[in-house]
């Protein structure tokens, strides 16, 4: 499994902001029939975001509830968690400098 297009938004997220998502980041980053695997996030499971991807050919899949340790992003979590402690410094100040060498 890989992660192939994050996000860091400054801003809750909602279906309208992850249906943005959807079309201007993880579509154009995609192979063709890709399998993509959420969680259960409501926003998740909205129909026009599911009609939108099955659409561009993409098969969805869904965690089971409750399965963290199913989750790639989780474990993500757990190493910027750790990073964090150790450096003392703020989220925000993480997510920056990692977006800005990793995921850019």
């Amino acid at each position: 499994m890989q992660l192939l297009a994050v996000g860091l938004f400054e801003s809750s997220v909602n279906a309208d902001v992850f249906l943005a998502w959807v079309h201007q980041v993880l579509l154009p980053q995609l192979p063709p029939a890709a399998v993509i695997v959420m969680d259960n996030a409501a926003f998740h499971k909205r129909a026009d975001i599911q009609n939108t991807l099955r659409q561009a050919g993409h098969t969805l899949e869904y965690l089971p509830p409750y399965s963290p340790d199913l989750n790639p992003i989780e474990h993500q979590w757990a190493q910027a968690k750790a990073v964090r402690r150790q450096t003392h410094c703020s989220v925000d100040d993480l997510f920056r400098s990692k977006a800005a060498r990793t995921w850019r």
